[in-house]
């Protein structure tokens, strides 16, 4: 049987149908990376903002032009609200809130232990300084004794640096304002004002005109500061401020006072407000 050839050598030049797509080949391997190509040339530099502030129509050196970027000073903005107040005495320092007061002219535990008379018809002046509003219904003393025997016109007040009255107690004869104190050691005693009075941060003077029975020395004895000196100083400090002073023989309790009219008294009297 002879052999057959497909195709034929006759039919060499006859193309076939095209046979269906066979089925996709796997993903081949990735090809190795190529060499980085060549740098670029350098871009032109360009124009700094003085020269193109020049080019605009700006005269003067770099340095007059860096200056002129600074515009004026603003305004001050509003104040902050206060911070909280520092701590201006030892943490062992007796307060005047400690001891339920406003004020007070010093610690009443250093003052002299024996009692003095305040004089009948004099007033008597002792300031106190508050370094806060604070409102004040009471003037406060330390009685070491009294029986009552204050008489009609017996009056206190509160006076601003000024010398104007802002409040005042009223009528204290009796025992009206103040009970009696018959205690050894006394007895801090606060006589009521006719009205509260808030005051604003300042020095204050505590004013009171007292008349009782000299002869039976009705009147209240009344804690001192220590005054075994003569005529114990009552301006202290380069402001020679007034801490202490009298006026003597008043006829009552004045309607405003002058702090030239007081003269230094031999007592120290302590006095508070509550």
């Amino acid at each position: 049987m002879a052999l057959s050839v497909w195709p034929a050598p006759e039919d060499a030049g006859v193309v076939g149908p095209t046979g269906p797509a066979g089925p996709q080949g796997p993903k081949g391997d990735t090809g190795a990376t190529g060499p980085v190509g060549a740098t670029g040339p350098t871009g032109l530099t360009g124009r700094s903002a003085y020269k193109a502030a020049v080019a605009n129509g700006f005269s003067g050196t770099e340095a007059q032009w860096l200056a002129s970027l600074v515009g004026p000073e603003g305004k001050a903005g509003p104040q902050g609200p206060p911070g909280p107040p520092g701590a201006t005495q030892a943490s062992d320092a007796w307060l005047p809130s400690d001891l339920g007061l406003r004020s007070w002219a010093f610690d009443p535990a250093v003052g002299a232990s024996a009692g003095v008379y305040p004089s009948s018809g004099s007033v008597r002046i002792t300031s106190v300084v508050l370094h806060s509003t604070q409102t004040v219904s009471k003037i406060v003393w330390h009685f070491l004794g009294y029986a009552g025997g204050l008489l009609a016109g017996s009056n206190a007040a509160i006076f601003d640096g000024a010398g104007t009255r802002l409040a005042q107690v009223g009528d204290m004869a009796g025992e009206s304002k103040v009970p009696g104190v018959h205690n050894a050691g006394g007895a801090t005693v606060a006589a009521p004002l006719t009205a509260s009075v808030t005051l604003s941060p300042g020095i204050y003077y505590i004013a009171w005109w007292f008349r009782y029975d000299t002869t039976a020395m009705d009147g209240p004895m009344m804690l001192v500061a220590e005054s075994s000196a003569g005529a114990p100083p009552g301006r202290f400090g380069l402001t020679n401020t007034v801490r202490y002073g009298v006026i003597s023989s008043a006829p009552g309790l004045p309607t405003a006072l002058n702090a030239g009219s007081f003269t230094d008294g031999p007592n120290r009297f302590w006095a508070a407000l509550a």
